[in-house]
């Protein structure tokens, strides 16, 4: 019982210099940058499972936590809203995607506890190389696919996003629910396609486009309207993306 009473006299000033670095971590709390997103679970995880984390593989070990610790990352932290400050300063380094962002984090994370440097030019190279990458494949299928359509063409819709009502959904479940429109205008720039709507099986129309709407409020970001719908109703003739139709006669 001495022994322990010992060990932990001899713990106490560095488990209160810990304490006092950590205090500001509070509940809710949310790091600012990459920095303090280290010293956040350097603080906030206990040691076993910081240690566990430390001695495995880097891929492993960051791969591992994409769907836990990852996901409570891009969530909490309001990574998807793209609200909070931790979220801009990435923006401002050249990161956008959330799932690049929490990656980068359990990376430096995990480089750091080894006595690693972090490198993080490296891995925002890294990002930017694969979206330039990704983005240069789907520019490729798209040029390709809206090949396809010409001025003319008879379209049906896809029903891509929700549907205007119940009827018209039990009429798409029976296969019942046609709405045919005739390519009038193409735009190879942003791959979209004018159509007028010739046949719907809804009198309300299709929904072409759903979307949220933001708005920066006090020097933030919020949504201030929540899946806003465009519709195109029987006569109309609007623009919209080539990915919602499919070309059934030349």
């Amino acid at each position: 019982m001495k022994n322990k009473i010992l060990l932990f006299l001899l713990l106490l000033p560095t488990l209160l210099i810990g304490q006092n670095n950590c205090n500001k971590y509070i509940k809710n709390y949310i790091p600012t940058d990459l920095s303090d997103a280290i010293a956040y679970f350097e603080c906030k995880t206990p040691e076993k499972i910081l240690k566990e984390f430390e001695n495995k593989e880097e891929t492993e070990a960051t791969s591992g936590l994409h769907f836990s610790t990852g996901m409570s990352i891009r969530n909490n932290w309001n990574l998807w809203s793209g609200t909070s400050k931790i979220s801009k300063h990435f923006r401002e380094l050249g990161i956008h995607h959330p799932d690049d962002m929490s990656g980068i984090i359990l990376t430096s994370l995990h480089r750091k506890l080894n006595g690693k440097s972090i490198e993080l030019d490296k891995q925002i190279k890294y990002y930017q190389n694969y979206w330039a990458e990704s983005e240069r494949k789907e520019t490729e299928s798209k040029i390709e696919e809206f090949s396809e359509f010409e001025i003319g063409n008879i379209v049906e819709f896809l029903y891509d996003y929700d549907f205007i009502s119940k009827k018209q959904e039990k009429k798409y479940e029976e296969d019942k629910c046609i709405a045919h429109g005739i390519v009038t205008e193409l735009n190879k720039e942003k791959f979209e396609i004018k159509v007028k709507l010739k046949e719907s099986c809804d009198k309300q129309g299709i929904i072409i486009l759903e979307y949220d709407v933001w708005d920066q409020i006090n020097g933030e970001y919020q949504k201030i309207e929540e899946d806003k719908i465009e519709i195109m109703k029987k006569g109309e003739n609007k623009w919209c993306s080539y990915e919602l139709w499919e070309v059934v006669e030349k």
